[in-house]
């Protein structure tokens, strides 16, 4: 990829001449060899192409002014990249309030097309890291009915993150926890008990907390189709607990299929717990000084490691709240081998992200081992109206109806399109407009249009072999801004998979599209001269290539005509 052939020499250079600066200048200061030292790409042209802040970042350690240092590592580099490759691919290096910026040959960027061409759907893609193994956790809904659209939204992010991480060479595993007990598991039973009894005339009424959704009534007509009335004298609501449950999870797994993600492992808590888990963990937590008793309860000393306050694991009648499970069940995932563990969770979770990394830290692990990402609620938009919801009521749209009026791509995209911790407008109209004002069509409306380019080169005898290229040719304004996109693939992925934001690939992708339809509308691809029209179109191929590649990492389909 391009971090590897062209970028990566760059970053190399840049870190031997640091290094040279240390052992020239500073004899009594050593070089810190962990020291991560990236270029990145700049956002304003005008500071030059890449950029890195090596200067600022080692300023405190050489004890000396950025701008001082970073004018010495800059002279550096200029003379230890003569006469290397580096030097081909370079056109200037200059200090700028205290970031060295590099401005770019053309050469460096007719190379690009060329990495895009031989590496295809590879291009962009990094080393693999087999010391890091992420175990990304995400959805995890309660199974007391159908994945609403915040479950979506977790969804859609959780699995663009986790193909972004693979793509980045990082090792990843998709896990579900599945809370299949508790209070709210113990009320789903109840409720579908109520509405079992409903189908036989008995006017039970549902509590003020019970489900009353349309699915509750669905389950027990099933239980009534299966059992008849020979549940009716029962005096547990385990069957229907039980029943409801897997009822609940089948219909979840089969949304996720349709949504196009899957998970590598299904967790339940009853496992946790059945496996007495949660006792060894609180033994080992009391064993190293952190938990205590106080008016009959037992509580985790959590402000030792910088939370609020500390809290209660076990109640006074001797249940486990639900962070005691939950302790047990992130040591159980560290050991099993994952050296990186991401949760995802709603937004009334704030506070659980102190508690549960003063849980790691005192079980001995790194607090930065542990990432804990708070996603955002959905508010649907139709006709400018606020859609009303209300899960318990029953009143909410659910994924699946979502998912059955706009598609998968769509949805998801849609999902996708902001941070995760920013609050999401979903405009369902906007969704369904076929208009460069919708992005998903804006982007996906690019590849369609160079499958008709590539559609009307066939049929005018205008191979796609680019034996007759020449680079060269591809110098105005708007071939080179795409040009310039294109090399900013892979950053735009390194940035996403560092970061956790697949939001930042959409952004990426909105900008390159925007940039091949400037082109489009500016440059005429087929033209009197064979030699120019192959050239662009093998930067149209590029572009394909580069879009086919980001919008797979999205798990969005690419369309050949719209």
């Amino acid at each position: 990829m391009l971090n590897k052939d062209i970028s990566k020499k760059i970053e190399d250079r840049l870190r031997s001449s640091c290094k040279e600066y240390f052992d020239s200048n500073l004899p009594d200061i050593s070089f810190p060899e962990n020291m991560d030292v990236t270029i990145q790409v700049t956002k304003d042209a005008s500071h030059g192409d890449l950029y890195s802040n090596i200067a600022m970042r080692l300023a405190s350690v050489a004890k000396c002014a950025p701008q001082k240092l970073g004018e010495d590592i800059v002279s550096v580099f200029k003379n230890a990249m003569k006469g290397t490759i580096v030097a081909d691919y370079i056109k200037d290096v200059e200090l700028k309030g205290g970031f060295i910026n590099f401005k770019l040959a053309v050469k460096y960027y007719h190379r690009v097309l060329f990495l895009i061409n031989s590496q295809k759907d590879s291009f962009g893609r990094a080393e693999k890291d087999s010391n890091k193994h992420v175990n990304l956790e995400f959805v995890s809904a309660n199974p007391t009915g159908p994945l609403t659209i915040a479950h979506g939204r977790q969804a859609a992010i959780g699995d663009a993150l986790s193909r972004i991480l693979r793509f980045s060479g990082v090792k990843v595993t998709n896990e579900y926890y599945l809370n299949n007990t508790g209070r709210q598991i113990d009320l789903l039973g109840k409720s579908v008990k109520i509405r079992y009894q409903n189908l036989f005339g008995k006017n039970e009424s549902m509590p003020e907390d019970g489900y009353q959704g349309g699915y509750v009534t669905d389950i027990a007509e099933g239980i009534k189709k299966i059992r008849g009335d020979s549940l009716l004298d029962e005096k547990t609501y385990d069957f229907f607990r039980e029943y409801a449950v897997n009822y609940i999870m089948k219909l979840i797994e089969d949304d996720l299929l349709d949504f196009g993600v899957k998970f590598d492992v299904w967790t339940p808590q009853t496992e946790i717990e059945r496996e007495n888990k949660v006792e060894a963990v609180l033994n080992a937590l009391d064993e190293a000084g952190y938990i205590y008793e106080n008016e009959g309860a037992k509580w985790f000393a959590s402000t030792k490691f910088g939370d609020d306050k500390d809290r209660v694991v076990v109640k006074s009648d001797g249940a486990y709240t639900y962070l005691a499970p939950d302790i047990a069940y992130h040591l159980d995932k560290y050991k099993r081998g994952y050296t990186h563990l991401v949760d995802f969770l709603g937004p009334d979770h704030h506070g659980y992200i102190k508690r549960m990394k003063a849980a790691i830290q005192a079980l001995g692990k790194d607090k930065s081992s542990l990432d804990i990402l708070i996603v955002q609620l959905v508010t649907l938009l139709r006709g400018g109206e606020t859609v009303s919801m209300s899960t318990r009521r029953g009143e909410f749209v659910s994924l699946r109806e979502l998912i059955e009026e706009l598609g998968k791509d769509v949805t998801r995209f849609f999902f996708l399109s902001r941070r995760l911790d920013s609050h999401l407008d979903f405009d369902i109209e906007l969704a369904k407009r076929e208009s460069s004002d919708n992005p998903v069509f804006y982007i996906q409306y690019a590849h369609a249009r160079i499958c008709s380019i590539k559609k009307y080169s066939r049929k005018n005898r205008i191979k796609l072999m680019f034996v007759r290229k020449d680079v060269k040719k591809l110098s105005s304004k708007e071939e080179m801004r795409l040009i310039r996109k294109l090399s900013e693939f892979p950053f735009a992925v390194k940035a996403s998979a560092e970061a956790l934001e697949p939001n930042r690939l959409i952004a990426y992708l909105n900008d390159l599209a925007r940039c091949f339809h400037s082109f489009y509308t500016e440059c005429r691809v087929i033209s009197d001269d064979p030699v120019l029209s192959k050239t662009r179109l093998f930067l149209v191929e590029c572009t394909r290539i580069v879009l086919s590649n980001g919008l797979g990492l999205l798990n969005i389909t690419l369309p050949e005509r719209m």
